[in-house]
């Protein structure tokens, strides 16, 4: 796992700059809020990852699945306590600094 991913992510969290779970990202996306990426774990179901998919396709937003980083992972990444099956960011200087990591999180 790559910690200059994690702490980025950490770091957008603190900031305010993130949106949590799945239906607070469709909601944002469906109201017009710019999202510049949408992080989705790996262990989503397939309800999920189909809406996901579909709503990012649909209003031009970049994805990614995380392929090595579960649900509890990623809130934790975050400082929450369960499982996040979705985080999105809406801040473009974030975006751009957690996207410089996301080829070492991918492997």
């Amino acid at each position: 796992m790559d910690g200059k991913f994690f702490g980025a992510l950490g770091l957008c969290a603190r900031a305010g700059k993130l949106i949590y779970g799945t239906p607070m990202t469709v909601e944002a996306m469906q109201k017009g809020k710019r999202i510049y990426l949408v992080l989705e774990s790996c262990d989503t179901s397939a309800n999920t990852h189909k809406r996901i998919n579909d709503k990012c396709a649909f209003y031009g937003v970049e994805k990614i699945q995380l392929s090595d980083v579960d649900g509890v992972t990623l809130a934790h990444a975050v400082g929450k306590q369960s499982s996040l099956a979705v985080l999105a960011v809406f801040d473009e200087g974030f975006y751009k600094m957690i996207s410089k990591h996301l080829d070492n999180i991918q492997g």
